[in-house]
């Protein structure tokens, strides 16, 4: 069990099993919502997720420092413990579903069971990925990204296999017992803290790192815009019947980006190809806003995706090989950026959700902030190394 190759195999699973884990609660939102089930109204289940975007923002900032004094095999079992925790309980609750006034507060106590869990294990799971692929770290990143993302559209799916929203517990029953036989093999593994993992006793931020942080605040802006608002925006832009395959399309674009770029940029220079990726977005983004062709909108929507894949996990790629010495603080940075980003927007574009024009200025401004901030980033730098 202690071989490389078996060492990949099961932390490459548990990234994917880490996003089917993640998303069981989204997926789960005609339940929740249905009064016949657990009637929470549309604000209960918007609330639903306010302890989830805060305990993800804790959980990566103080992962690095844990993962520092305890090294991966432990920080990584506590956030698989948490989020199965989460969804055997969720399960639980269908023989529970008497007394409605208390599973509102319950559901709170397990998302944010979900989010301090995914947390501390994606945190960890980005450098521990990294460290198997020691002259490929971007490459090792972008993929278990994509095995992250692939993993987030499954448990959707497998809501919408169930059919009846009052069969909802097999999907939580389902994840729980996939989870927990992952998590049993991991157990057997031995993983060393290494010097991988290990921070220096004296440091501070560095600037640079400072900068990728504000870049990803900026893209968390754009996904969570696309991941929360996305079908009321193409409804707006004309999309009624088509509106959920053009967001699927958006998240299939993303998720084929990074399995593209980690295959193809361990033989080729996409440095650049990375680098005007937010540029090529905000054009997309201009066209949608000057020309909302109906017929145009889904490719535009799967291009989008498609571009913006690498930004996210090809910066912390970038930042860890910029960062050698504080890669497991480059992730846990990175990842509570993005989880800010998301958190801020979400809150504040319900009060825009029908103003297209306005959402679409915002986020090409975000997008050419993104790439000058990156180009700015480029000098000096080691970004040849990680593209």
């Amino acid at each position: 069990m202690n071989s490389r190759i078996v060492q990949i195999v099961i932390i490459f699973l548990l990234a994917f099993f880490t996003g089917v884990n993640f998303v069981v609660f989204p997926a789960l939102g005609t339940a929740f919502t249905d009064v016949s089930v657990f009637g929470l109204s549309p604000s209960q289940f918007g609330n639903l997720f306010i302890p989830q975007v805060i305990c993800i923002i804790i959980s990566c900032l103080g992962t690095p420092f844990l993962v520092n004094k305890l090294g991966p095999k432990i920080i990584l079992a506590a956030g698989l413990l948490l989020m199965t925790t989460s969804t055997g309980i969720l399960w639980l609750l269908q023989f529970f579903m008497n007394d409605k006034s208390l599973l509102f507060p319950i559901l709170m106590i397990l998302v944010a069971f979900t989010g301090s869990g995914f947390g501390l294990a994606i945190t960890t799971l980005n450098p521990l990925a990294a460290s198997l692929f020691e002259k490929n770290k971007s490459f090792a990143i972008l993929i278990l990204q994509f095995l992250v993302g692939l993993g987030t559209s499954t448990s959707p799916m497998m809501m919408n296999l169930i059919g009846n929203v009052e069969n909802w517990m097999y999907v939580p029953a389902s994840i729980f017992v996939l989870v927990s036989i992952i998590f049993i093999l991991f157990l057997f593994l031995k993983l060393e803290k290494g010097t991988f993992f290990e921070l220096p006793k004296h440091f501070k931020i560095p600037s640079k790192l400072w900068i990728f942080f504000i870049a990803i605040v900026l893209y968390g802006f754009i996904e969570g815009t696309f991941g929360s608002f996305g079908a009321i925006i193409l409804k707006n832009q004309g999309l009624d019947n088509k509106a959920s395959l053009g967001l699927s399309l958006f998240w299939g674009g993303i998720a084929l980006n990074r399995l593209l770029f980690g295959i193809f940029s361990k033989n080729n220079d996409l440095s650049y190809l990375f680098l005007f990726s937010p540029l090529i977005v905000a054009g997309l983004l201009l066209l949608l806003l000057l020309y909302p062709n109906v017929s145009l909108i889904v490719l535009m929507m799967f291009l989008i995706g498609f571009f913006m894949g690498s930004i996210f996990p090809g910066s912390i790629g970038w930042g860890t090989v910029e960062f050698p010495t504080l890669s497991v603080l480059v992730s846990g940075f990175l990842m509570a950026a993005n989880q800010i980003g998301t958190g801020i927007i979400t809150n504040v574009l319900g009060n825009f959700s029908n103003q297209t024009n306005i959402i679409f200025q915002f986020l090409i401004i975000c997008m050419v902030l993104i790439c000058v901030l990156l180009f700015y980033l480029k000098r000096n730098s080691k970004i040849k190394e990680a593209f």
